[in-house]
């Protein structure tokens, strides 16, 4: 369990903690608060598991280990300095939270007690909070400082677990100083970390789950909206089968690989239509069910049919804190507390049993299917119309970017580890997406810096250790965070990335003209405070700097192939 070493200070035993837990990376801005934990990570641990990612910003730093979890299904390690790193770190905490990813979140604070000579920071007391987890106690699944070693061992165990028992999120545990940095007397014992298993999940009611599959066998017109049932990586074959069985036509919300964008079921860029036909909808896994109901125009139009019954199965009830709340409240039909990945070969078992003996059922489903199939072919061809329309823009164009860039990844192994807001759309409008390997986007907290160092962290996960990593970067978003430049640079990371640069706070552009044209004030005035020009950024030139190969910017589409 221990390293051959034996710990010599608190700081060491952390690190023997790290690796019996597994934990393959570290990433880190240094911070004099952990000093000594990073003394113990190179000079006792060797530099190896955990190895360290050096960040230069502390956003960056979670960010890497945010998508590192959500590409490799295991969590990662973060390290913030205390009080001014935690601050730094707190929005990349926040979209963690909210995109349901296990991490371990590690801090440093003190010492405590700043009476006596020993030796440390002459900033210490300024850097000192009680308790530091108050920053970010509203957005963690649990926040500790311990106080002792074997209080050390104990959380970290406590951590790890918490972390990984669904619904999944990350933790925050703070060491002291001089808790790090006093020498160890008795070195704790160490329990094997699989005696500390994360708690099963809900499988669901099995009434609650018959119940459901019976009304949409009765159901003519349900519908399957998914959000992020692909968290599991394999739950999306489940989910592809329960729609086969039952003929429904899938909505993918596109926070996961949960269907192939080929699947003749996937009726995505359809809400509207789906929705207003449908007298059954069935949502797993969606964070904010109003908004999966309604769209945002000059007021907000309600897209279900009003005689629709309405289901939710998944873990959202227990993501709920009071400080975050502000979600509407939806009336639905049945409520049903259940990990999907464990709901839904059930209810793929119980759809066989009920539709198996039931011709009429079987006949309604293929009919149903076979409009869905004719559907999806539509919108498919629609898209593709749309893309060719916008095929000879200046700049390029987002569809003819897409579909250059598809065609010049057809030779490779690649995933796609992120898009921009305009770029998410067309992305999974265009591209044949059809493993979850090659889809390991989004960010559904929707804090900006987050996107380039999630990225990176993607790209470092085994999972994709062989992928060309595809980076579909906006520009607002990586002025954050332009230091990631070089982590990824350091690191050599597979990673293409190819700026989506529309010079603008585009989104926010589009609200202010919004508001211009129901306030009846000029329109001509949405660019102001929104455009990112003069100057141009040249992103390319930035790149070089940090010894990334780099060409551009394009703007004739013809210069895009080779």
């Amino acid at each position: 369990m221990q390293s051959k070493k034996s710990p010599e200070f608190g700081s060491d035993l952390i690190v023997d903690l790290m690796r019996a837990y597994g934990f393959k990376y570290a990433a880190l801005n240094p911070g004099s608060s952990f000093r000594a934990l990073h003394d113990s990570i190179v000079n006792y641990g060797g530099n190896e598991r955990p190895k360290i990612v050096l960040a230069c910003h502390e956003e960056i730093a979670v960010a890497i280990a945010h998508g590192y979890a959500r590409a490799a299904g295991e969590p990662m390690v973060a390290i913030c300095h205390d009080v001014v790193g935690l601050q730094h770190a707190s929005m990349a905490i926040y979209n963690a939270w909210i995109d349901r990813v296990p991490m371990i979140v590690l801090g440093a604070t003190g010492p405590s007690d700043p009476t006596g000579d020993a030796p440390f920071p002459r900033l210490a007391p300024v850097h000192t909070a009680h308790l530091q987890g108050q920053l970010v106690r509203d957005y963690v699944k649990w926040d500790y400082q311990p106080a002792s070693l074997p209080g050390v061992v104990e959380s970290f165990a406590r951590a790890y677990k918490i972390a990984l028992t669904e619904p999944m999120g990350p933790v925050y545990l703070c060491y002291d100083a001089k808790l790090q940095e006093d020498r160890v007397s008795e070195i704790p014992a160490l329990e094997p970390p699989e005696r500390f298993p994360p708690s099963s999940p809900p499988s669901g009611d099995p009434r609650m789950l018959e119940e459901t599959v019976r009304w949409i066998r009765e159901a003519k017109n349900p519908v399957l909206i998914a959000g992020m049932v692909g968290r599991k990586r394999e739950s999306w074959r489940s989910l592809a089968a329960f729609a086969e069985m039952l003929g429904l036509p899938v909505i993918d919300q596109g926070l996961r690989f949960n269907m192939p964008t080929t699947h003749p079921l996937t009726v995505t860029g359809a809400e509207k239509e789906v929705l207003g036909e449908a007298d059954l909808v069935l949502a797993l896994d969606v964070i904010d069910l109003y908004w999966a109901i309604h769209r945002l125009g000059q007021n907000h139009e309600n897209l279900l049919n009003p005689d629709a019954k309405l289901i939710r199965m998944g873990m959202e009830d227990f993501t709920v804190r009071s400080w975050g709340e502000a979600r509407r409240l939806v009336a639905i039909n049945l409520s049903i507390i259940a990990e999907t990945a464990l709901a839904l070969p059930q209810m793929v078992e119980i759809a066989g049993r009920l539709v198996a003996g039931d011709g009429s059922s079987r006949s309604r489903i293929e009919e149903r299917a076979a409009k869905t199939r004719q559907r999806h072919d539509e919108i498919r061809a629609r898209w593709r119309k749309e893309a060719e329309r916008q095929w000879e823009m200046k700049p390029v164009s987002l569809p003819r970017l897409i579909l250059e860039l598809q065609e010049i990844l057809k030779p490779h192994a690649w995933s796609l580890v992120n898009t921009g807001t305009g770029s998410s759309v067309w992305a999974k409008r265009l591209l044949d997406l059809d493993e979850p390997e090659q889809f390991c986007a989004g960010n559904p907290g929707g804090g900006l810096g987050h996107r380039f160092g999630a990225s990176i962290g993607t790209a470092l996960s085994a999972p994709l250790s062989n992928r060309l990593c595809v980076d579909l970067q906006a520009d607002g978003d990586l002025l954050y965070t332009l230091s990631g430049l070089w982590t990824a640079s350091h690191l050599k990371v597979p990673l293409l990335v190819v700026m989506t640069n529309n010079r603008s706070y585009y989104n926010d552009e589009e609200h202010a003209e919004h508001m211009a044209i129901r306030r009846k004030r000029p329109v001509e005035n949405k660019t102001i405070g929104f455009r990112i020009e003069p100057p141009r950024a040249d992103f390319a030139q930035i790149a070089r700097g940090f010894d990334i190969y780099a060409e551009g910017p394009t703007e004739d589409p013809r210069e895009l192939p080779g």
